[in-house]
């Protein structure tokens, strides 16, 4: 996010799998740990998640396969989030006895409130289809499509004013975190600056020109 020569970004899994959760394993070390490794260990995730969330620049989840528990957070928490049909998502952590709290913020920002209740209560696993229909991802598509999805994605998103895209970023940020008064108080700046900026003025004459 801090490279000025980085678009956006891609999180993907590796052997064509999008996360399959977090190893059990070491939560189980945790377990006898004391509560200052423990909360160190949350900490570290919570800042994971915070430079997806945060990252100036926009964040595509390429979802193959699986995403569960840490894995399926993390793709809740991109911008985008573009899957196979028939990848499975599901947040199974209070199978596990495990408060899935990360997870209830980022749900909460785009998943009705019952959906994402229903995910988190039961920890039942949906596929693509139901994920994109209930808003918590993008977009499904047929698995032999999904690489060419996201280049799409890709592709449309360098059509766009680098500046603009940062700006618009962290004004989203800003309006989630603000009253929807103070919201739009702060849209009236936001566009104006916006405006005065020589790459607006360059992609609007160009647009007008080509009209013509």
């Amino acid at each position: 996010g801090a490279d000025p020569d980085c678009r956006a970004i891609v999180i993907r899994g590796r052997g064509g799998i999008f996360c399959a959760g977090r190893e059990l394993r070491d939560l189980k070390a945790l377990l006898d740990a004391d509560i200052t490794t423990v909360t160190a260990t949350y900490h570290r995730l919570r800042l994971l998640n915070e430079a997806i969330y945060l990252c100036p620049r926009p964040t595509v989840a390429m979802i193959e396969r699986y995403a569960f528990g840490a894995g399926a957070t993390l793709a809740s928490w991109c911008d985008i989030a573009i899957a196979e049909a028939g990848a499975l998502m599901a947040y199974p952590e209070v199978r596990h006895g495990i408060v899935p709290a990360p997870v209830v913020m980022a749900l909460m920002r785009g998943v009705p409130r019952k959906a994402a209740l229903e995910l988190i209560l039961t920890g039942r696993r949906i596929d693509g289809t139901e994920a994109a229909r209930i808003n918590l991802i993008t977009r499904a598509v047929p698995a032999a499509d999904l690489a060419a999805a996201v280049e799409a994605t890709l592709a449309d998103i360098l059509k766009g004013s680098p500046d603009a895209i940062d700006g618009t970023k962290e004004f989203i940020v800003h309006a989630e975190d603000a009253s929807h008064r103070a919201a739009m108080l702060s849209a009236v700046d936001s566009i104006s600056i916006g405006l005065s900026h020589p790459e607006t003025r360059k992609r609007i004459t160009a647009f007008l020109e080509g009209e013509r």
